[in-house]
């Protein structure tokens, strides 16, 4: 049994995560800053990273590198509190810090566990932290200066990493909202085909670069009947009600076809939590706080018998 809970949590979405814990009758304290610990290891959305806990005390450097690798063998570190002596434990283990990221990465071949020192002879670990190599939940790309319209293809970039959800050739993307159409370049920069929708035109430096992209002027929400039934990845990073939202997306879940559905959540003022909830329990779902959203979160949902 665990031992309780790690959170890393933004100042900037503080409230929120108090808030949350509310909602959830989280009792928990901050650690280090940007840390908070609670002994009921309940799963909160409003966080960069969630790591089920275990503490372990150590008399040396040698000591607790030694009784980590009891525990994994892949293992990244989080640096808060005697940041120091916790990088020299890492440096023991081998547990490099992630250099940016050049998309798309391999696939991960292990999962790696992590750490963070609680005090000078005590450490938190936990063998499945949410964000898994990113301990901390801190993700940086090599990023792409020339091709994107927006910086929101980091934020595709970012979720297709977490999850090893991949565009393929054979897929058919609808990306709904997709003006400007960052989303809709990281689609065609895999050679996926993909509709864009939109009430406004996307640059059309992006349409001239990218045969494999059409533009379709209409609303997000209420995408053609034809072309949803050929679609096999629906994404969406505009802003509408997330309760719109929602119900859009019970019915695309009815289409076969549809492998994967990506959105963002975004929010005016402090969120709903339980209607993140509704979301949460769509069997197949996972929530993520990005390193690269601002006030809001990404759902993304796969069916997993195709």
């Amino acid at each position: 049994m665990s031992a309780g809970a790690l959170y890393f949590v933004r100042d900037e979405l503080k409230a929120e995560f108090a808030d949350e814990a509310r909602f959830l009758n989280l009792k928990s304290r901050e650690v280090a800053p940007g840390i908070i610990f609670s002994e009921q290891a309940i799963r909160v959305f409003w966080v960069l990273d969630f790591w089920p806990v275990d503490t372990l005390d150590f008399v040396s450097i040698s000591d607790a590198a030694k009784k980590l690798r009891q525990k994994a063998k892949l293992w990244a570190y989080a640096g808060s509190q005697n940041y120091r002596r916790g990088q020299l434990i890492a440096e023991e283990l081998r547990a490099r810090p992630p250099k940016p990221i050049v998309f798309p990465p391999p696939p991960a071949k292990q999962t790696a566990a992590a750490f963070t020192l609680k005090d000078g002879n005590s450490l938190f670990y936990s063998l499945n932290p949410l964000k898994g190599q990113f301990a901390g939940g801190t993700l940086r790309f090599v990023e792409d200066k020339v091709g994107p319209p927006s910086r929101a293809y980091l934020k595709l970039w970012e979720l297709l990493t977490l999850t090893g959800l991949r565009f393929e050739a054979d897929d058919r993307v609808i990306d709904l909202g997709a003006t400007p159409g960052g989303w809709s370049y990281v689609a065609a920069s895999c050679g996926t085909p993909a509709l864009m929708i939109d009430r406004s035109e996307p640059d059309a430096k992006l349409l001239k670069k990218f045969r494999q992209l059409r533009f379709l002027p209409g609303d997000g929400l209420n995408p053609p009947e034809n072309e949803l039934a050929t679609a096999t990845i629906i994404m969406s990073d505009m802003a509408c009600e997330p309760q719109k939202l929602l119900h859009s997306i019970r019915r695309w879940l009815g289409l076969g076809g549809v492998r994967a559905i990506i959105c963002t959540l975004k929010f005016h003022g402090v969120s709903d939590k339980a209607l993140i909830r509704e979301f949460a329990d769509i069997p197949g779902s996972q929530i993520f706080h990005l390193f690269h959203n601002g006030h809001e979160l990404t759902w993304v949902w796969q069916r997993r018998n195709l």
